[in-house]
């Protein structure tokens, strides 16, 4: 019995789902199961960035693992916000000002997530020692410098947006209880 494979194309900046089975887990809203993977993985990764920046020792023990998981993050991060505007648009959730907060915040998690994601592999390119050897060996320090500081106000801009789309989010769950 042959069977047929459909081809979705996934767009990261404006995320959203093909059908109720993209947004759906086992019969349950997938947003409030994937959020909780996206704000691990995006709290680890803001977590390492700061810590490869001002100590290089866990740069070295992150080694490539840390721009995979920026990646990784970053497109967990828009899959959620997009079940979460799924959810929104076709559950039977009821618009508040709360919840239109907790929608915003969301999508400022994206793009911080985004951006995150895209300054570890930057970060890595330019100050691991393949990244040196291949890319930035004949680059004047100062980038260095400026990537590291970008990287670490990518990973500050992800810890507040997470956190106050988290509350935000919980708040209109459990109407502040």
């Amino acid at each position: 019995m042959r069977q047929s494979h459909r081809t979705v194309a996934v767009d990261l900046v404006h995320p959203r789902p093909e059908s109720e089975a993209v947004a759906m887990v086992m019969g349950l809203p997938a947003h409030p199961l994937l959020v909780h993977f996206a704000i691990v993985l995006l709290l680890l990764t803001a977590g390492g960035q700061i810590l490869s920046v001002l100590l290089p020792r866990f740069r070295r023990w992150f080694g490539w693992g840390l721009p995979v998981l920026g990646v990784v993050s970053a497109v967990l991060v828009r899959f959620t916000q997009s079940a979460g505007d799924y959810l929104l648009t076709n559950g039977n959730v009821p618009s508040t000002d709360l919840l239109s907060e907790h929608g915003m915040w969301g999508v400022r998690t994206g793009w911080a997530g985004i951006v995150l994601g895209a300054l570890t592999v930057v970060y890595w390119g330019v100050n691991s020692e393949w990244g040196r050897d291949r890319i930035s060996g004949r680059w004047p320090s100062w980038v260095r410098v400026v990537v590291s500081v970008l990287a670490v106000l990518a990973a500050v801009a992800a810890v507040v947006s997470v956190t106050m789309a988290g509350h935000t989010g919980s708040s209109s769950v459990w109407g502040g209880r």
